[in-house]
């Protein structure tokens, strides 16, 4: 198995060692290339404002690879988006941490001062969204009294900051104003992360582990039902313990929206991918299958979080 080391800073010289390491090409420093034995795709690198940097990685590796970021002095926090179609492997503290889409668990925060091993899936596409952030940047805004304290932790990709993923994800890396969008979307997905991390320690503080279990297990439950109806507050309060208006008050809290509005939300996102995926003869079939008896119904939903027709993003079964 290969294995790269690298570290992280706000500018571009942080990719000359693992160009020199793997044989790849550095373009304009901004676009990594490595040798077709190693990974298909490439790494986008670009400072987007003072104390923010973002890394795009869309590659498919050909090979075993782990990638070791090393800690280092540099005072950065790493929000670390996975976007993959696949499961793939974060090692922190010689412990084994899965994440990615399909895992419900997409978005790490790291301190840089931690070090961390990144190992893909093989045959794969790997797509990943890193935002690298001064502390400095990050601070004020969600990590008030915890100066002297590490960042370290995983959640799921709130469905907001999915639909902007899902954007970006859909761009070609060589399109020319790539990069403009690029930047877009991290500041786009700073927002979004403040805005739900703000005043992270009362949060958690508020939230009891019990409570977190409860909430993530009805979160789970409605992620692997979205084929049919919304199950209804009195369901899911019922199934977490508590009452509904806890219930409904501490998933807001948590997940920075409502319970019927999360659903929906994963909801079209689901739906979105099924437009795409050339498996279906027409319109209705997916809705059918989505568990909507009307199609204005579900158009209306849909133009709704997308800001596009759904006939639009169709793409029939020849």
């Amino acid at each position: 198995m290969i294995e790269v080391h690298h570290v992280y800073s706000l500018t571009p010289e942080w990719q000359e060692g693992i160009i020199k390491q793997t044989g790849g090409e550095l373009i304009g420093l901004k676009r990594m290339v490595f040798p077709r034995e190693i990974a298909d795709g490439e790494c986008f690198f670009t400072q987007v404002v003072p104390g923010l940097s973002v890394v795009l990685l869309d590659l498919n590796f050909n090979q075993p690879i782990r990638i070791r970021r090393q800690s280092s002095d540099e005072s950065l926090y790493i929000i670390h988006y996975d976007f993959s179609d696949e499961i793939n492997l974060i090692h922190i503290n010689g412990k084994k941490h899965k994440i990615g889409y399909k895992a419900n668990l997409g978005l790490g925060v790291i301190d840089n001062n931690i070090e961390n091993i990144f190992e893909p899936a093989v045959g794969e596409r790997i797509f990943a969204l890193r935002l690298l952030v001064s502390k400095e940047l990050l601070r004020p805004a969600i990590t008030s009294g915890m100066r002297n304290a590490t960042l370290f932790f995983h959640d799921h990709i709130d469905s907001r900051s999915k639909i902007i993923l899902h954007a970006i994800k859909n761009r070609s890396l060589s399109d020319p104003t790539f990069e403009i969008h690029l930047k877009s979307t991290a500041l786009k997905l700073l927002a979004k992360f403040i805005e739900r991390y703000t005043n992270l320690m009362p949060l958690l503080h508020h939230v009891s582990e019990p409570e977190t279990k409860a909430l993530n297990m009805t979160k789970d439950y409605l992620m692997h039902n979205l084929f049919s109806e919304f199950p209804g507050l009195p369901f899911l309060a019922e199934k977490a313990g508590m009452s509904i208006s806890k219930y409904k008050g501490l998933f807001k809290k948590m997940y920075i929206d409502t319970p019927n509005n999360f659903f929906i939300r994963e909801k079209m996102l689901l739906a979105r991918v099924m437009l795409k995926s050339q498996k279906y003869k027409s319109l209705t079939d997916v809705i059918h299958q989505l568990g909507y008896s009307k199609l204005s119904y579900f158009s209306s939903s849909y133009y709704k979080h997308f800001k596009r027709r759904a006939i639009d993003d169709f793409e029939r079964l020849e």
